[in-house]
């Protein structure tokens, strides 16, 4: 969760970038060396990185978004099986694949020095393409975690099942 908190403080980074190119455009004038595409750049960077440093803690304290229509009358059992079958069938396979591509994909960009495709955009492109990579696995961590929990709750012995069962299967 310390990463979460830390990655938290770039929500109050992100608000003054994009307060400052709010304010430079409407008056018309450019801060030296940080115009408006790199502000906009360093926006969009650090939303992503906001959210891919967010995404494993949400998923494992369930603050993620969820819609439970579907399993809102199911058991707690019926809804950790379908949660079970769920992050294997398609949340594992997905980070997996993604960690395997986005591994080559920030190394490409390291290596070549990559930068922005505007002459104005921001250099060093391996940066947040890194900080994708790693917020996957980060959401890796969480997904083995509650499979952990998940497996321990379904077939574990009843002394522990329920302090395995997750928040959103009560």
């Amino acid at each position: 969760m310390g990463i979460g908190m830390v990655a938290g403080s770039l929500f109050v980074v992100n608000t003054i970038a994009i307060c400052l190119d709010v304010v430079t455009r409407k008056f018309g004038f450019q801060i030296p060396h940080l115009g408006s595409t790199r502000l906009q750049e360093l926006e969009w960077q650090l939303h992503m990185a906001l959210f891919m440093l967010w995404i494993g803690a949400a998923y494992v304290r369930n603050a993620h978004v969820r819609i439970d229509l579907a399993v809102s009358r199911c058991t707690p059992r019926t809804r950790a099986w379908i949660e079970l079958v769920c992050l294997l069938v398609f949340a594992l396979p997905y980070c997996l694949v993604l960690l395997n591509y986005g591994a080559d994909f920030a190394w490409k960009a390291w290596v070549t020095g990559e930068g922005s495709e505007s002459a104005t955009g921001l250099p060093w492109r391996w940066i947040p393409k890194a900080i994708m990579e790693f917020g996957l696995f980060l959401l890796l961590v969480a997904i083995t975690a509650v499979l952990a929990r998940l497996i321990v709750f379904l077939f574990g012995p009843d002394s522990l099942r329920g302090q395995a069962q997750l928040r959103h299967l009560s």
